[in-house]
């Protein structure tokens, strides 16, 4: 694949894939094969958060922001590292905090929490109080401009190819070379999380062994539960 890489090229590396097996790779839409990129950025979201910014202002008594219309964050918001209202650092608070609280909106803005992708922020909001934003964030899915670049890494590309192609080959009926693409794609998922998963975490995770202990082999003879049977200290 060239230098330039954007949903151009990866909509062509995927019908030159279909024409690889095929007479014909033209015969799936953009939007199909865009659409099937983007299940499989969402597959693989998890292994490829996004650190990212973002500032909004605040209105007046306004306590809940919607950060999908109000930021640049098409995707799931994972997380959010830190909150600044005002230039001052707030914390985070429990849902079941919040609906317990009985002064949600009075004083000063003291707390946040996220449910889904809204912002919520607990106190008395003022206008024009400027709101920044640390986020994990899912990548961006890809829209209809050929010149937008996947957010994942480069190295990602095979395994959002083979998906997009196992796709097509389902919506051709041809279960068998479908099947066949997503083992790979499986397989390219299990290689990013590893390579995606800090050594350290890796070297204390749980591992199922590959092999056990046979089994005991009986003792000949009458075998004695008892190993002092009169009592005596030895």
């Amino acid at each position: 694949m060239s230098d330039r890489r954007n949903v151009e090229t990866l909509l062509r590396a995927v019908r030159e894939e279909l024409r690889a097996e095929g007479p014909d790779g033209a015969g799936y839409s953009d939007f199909m094969i865009t659409d099937a990129l983007n299940r499989a950025l969402d597959d693989l979201s998890g292994a490829f958060t996004i650190r990212d910014t973002a500032e909004f202002e605040t209105e007046e008594g306004k306590n809940h922001y919607d950060l999908t219309k109000l930021t640049n964050f098409s995707g799931i918001i994972y997380d959010i590292i830190r909150v600044e209202y005002d230039n001052y650092i707030i914390n985070g608070s429990l849902v079941d905090e919040y609906v317990s609280s009985s002064v949600k909106h009075e004083g000063e803005v003291r707390e946040w929490f996220l449910w889904g992708n809204t912002l919520t922020l607990i106190g008395n909001v003022k206008e024009g109080k400027n709101v920044r934003l640390w986020v994990n964030r899912a990548p961006k899915p890809l829209g209809d401009s050929p010149d937008q670049a996947p957010e994942t890494p480069r190295y990602a590309d095979e395994a959002l190819i083979s998906y997009a192609v196992s796709v097509c080959y389902r919506e051709s009926k041809e279960y068998e070379r479908a099947n066949y693409h997503f083992g790979i794609f499986q397989h390219k998922k299990q290689e990013l999380i590893m390579r995606t998963t800090p050594q350290g975490h890796r070297e204390t995770a749980a591992q199922v062994q590959d092999d056990y202990w046979g089994p005991f082999k009986p003792a000949r003879g009458f075998i004695r539960t008892d190993n002092n049977p009169g009592g005596r200290y030895r």
